[in-house]
């Protein structure tokens, strides 16, 4: 992901513009290859180290500064670095600061450099080591130490592609609300996108018109809970829409509470997918739920959603999950989040117009607390009937009664 300071756009007439790279760009290619290279030699290299070589590319090469810093974030962001904690080195640094204290109590020095002197002869023979190695023992867990563990690699145009796709994402971050359009195609990956839409766990409105579905997604600009993490899964959210084979997004765009612009983009922006289209991944929360009903029952099957229910007014709720009988009996449960306040009041406002859906609705404790909530629920016959609460997952306590009421 880049940060503001690394994005590159216009602003014109009320629109705002990325400024994407062309990734069929022969020099920048090449530069791609170069900072590639060096990150893919840098296993066991200090942090320092790595970024002193990346650097030496950045001043050395043509292009915008800003350009090649963005594709060291990303480079960056596909190294891990060993953060594990010293014990050792904390146990040294413990002794030295023991040994600092006692020498200042016990003595007195005619200047610093005879103080430091008499510290390290001291830590040199306790710890074995050399004198002049000592400062840099002291500071070796500091990150510009910390050593590279591993790099995952990717192609020079794939990297690029990476940066245009990342440009819109850092855009995303500072979004009031998002609008896709896609076909009614129904394929594989139209059905994933929705998934991405509730594994992330955005909020989103689905209707369709004619042969176009419309999704609204409201931004982290307009939440008050947990809004850096929410922005985040929005702009992974937009991975998901580069696999699509037509889609149109418009997005409002705000910076600091400042002036609103809209980014317009669709396929013809050139942005290829940049991760592959995982249509047979389940998140680690799904496959928890689906163990603990396989400890409780073996009449009902779980699955992650995956088709639609239609819902009054041309609109539509695409469930997190999807439960079968052995019966043949087919249920979905939709879950709300403690962000999701405005989407469980208009569920509820629909469903109790509407007695011909089998939705179960799951409702975050956190979001029950809020006082408005709160009403809702208890005024709401369908959620009496259809409703339960919860904290981190779904417990088979709450949800097994509304179960077997189906059948």
């Amino acid at each position: 992901m880049l940060t503001k300071d690394l994005l590159q756009y216009k602003t014109k007439k009320g629109q705002i513009l990325p400024q994407f790279v062309n990734p069929a760009d022969n020099q920048l290619l090449a530069i791609a290859e170069q900072l590639i290279a060096v990150f893919e030699a840098s296993p066991d290299t200090p942090r320092a180290t790595l970024l002193e070589s990346s650097k030496q590319i950045i001043d050395s090469t043509p292009e915008a500064p800003i350009v090649k810093r963005g594709l060291e974030k990303l480079l960056l962001d596909r190294t891990e670095f060993d953060t594990a904690p010293n014990e050792e080195l904390i146990a040294f640094r413990h002794k030295l600061f023991t040994e600092t204290s006692r020498l200042l109590s016990e003595k007195q020095f005619q200047d610093y450099a005879a103080y430091e002197r008499e510290v390290s002869r001291i830590m040199a023979d306790e710890s074995s080591t050399e004198e002049t190695a000592l400062r840099a023992k002291l500071y070796a867990d500091l990150p510009s130490c910390q050593p590279v563990l591993t790099f995952n690699t990717l192609s020079a145009e794939r990297l690029l592609h990476r940066y245009n796709a990342a440009q819109v994402q850092g855009l995303l971050l500072h979004c009031n609300t998002l609008t896709l359009k896609l076909a009614d195609s129904m394929t594989a990956e139209l059905r994933q996108l929705f998934k991405y839409l509730r594994f992330n766990q955005l909020l989103s409105t689905i209707r369709k018109e004619a042969e176009l579905y419309h999704i609204t997604v409201d931004g982290p600009l307009n939440l008050f809970y947990k809004t850096k993490r929410y922005g985040m899964n929005l702009a992974n959210f937009f991975v998901a829409v580069l696999h699509q084979p037509k889609w149109e997004l418009a997005a409002e765009i705000q910076f600091r509470n400042k002036q609103r612009y809209l980014l317009s983009l669709d396929e013809s922006c050139g942005i290829k997918p940049i991760y592959q289209q995982f249509l047979a991944y389940i998140p680690e929360d799904i496959q928890l739920f689906q163990t603990m009903l396989e400890n409780k029952t073996d009449d009902w099957q779980i699955r992650p959603g995956s088709q639609f229910l239609p819902l009054a007014g041309d609109f539509y709720c695409f469930p997190d999950y999807q439960l079968v009988h052995k019966s043949g009996v087919e249920t979905a449960i939709e879950l709300f989040h403690p962000w999701h306040q405005g989407h469980l009041i208009a569920r509820l406002n629909t469903l109790a117009e509407q007695k011909d859906v089998s939705l179960i609705l799951g409702v975050s404790k956190e979001l029950e607390k809020k006082p408005l909530i709160a009403e809702a629920l208890e005024t709401s016959a369908y959620f009496a009937q259809f409703g339960f609460t919860f904290r981190d997952v779904p417990t088979m306590r709450s949800l097994l009664p509304i179960l077997n009421s189906l059948v």
